[in-house]
């Protein structure tokens, strides 16, 4: 299964305004998190309503920066799943550029459990 989703870089997004760095361009953290969201997206539908998924382990290549403005294409693919865990590839595009590109896995969980555990 593939997913596309755009994000669109904000001032809120940048490497000044995170504090990861002095630049006003899309900072790692941000880049992540969309990354990060396009996969929780992917999995989502076929979870109950009593379930989400949790990140647990992220690697990521920030290849070229982008700056505010600029449209950002993210696509996402399950590349193993589990009835626990869920494994993705994905890439980001700025335009037709390769701007990032990574692994993320996400574990199943029942929330009030998962919410439980962590009080």
């Amino acid at each position: 299964m593939i997913l596309r989703k755009e994000f669109i870089v904000t001032d809120n997004q940048t490497a000044l305004n995170m504090g990861s760095g002095t630049l006003e361009v899309l900072a790692t953290p941000s880049a992540i998190a969309m990354a990060e969201n396009t996969c929780m997206t992917l999995c989502s539908s076929p979870l109950s309503e009593t379930q989400t998924t949790v990140g647990t382990f992220i690697e990521f290549k920030h290849i070229k920066a982008s700056l505010v403005g600029a449209e950002i294409m993210v696509i996402a693919n399950i590349e193993e799943s589990t009835e626990k865990k869920i494994c993705f590839s994905f890439e980001m595009f700025d335009k037709d550029c390769l701007i990032g590109k990574g692994k993320h896995e996400r574990v199943i969980v029942t929330t009030s459990s998962f919410l439980s555990h962590i009080k």
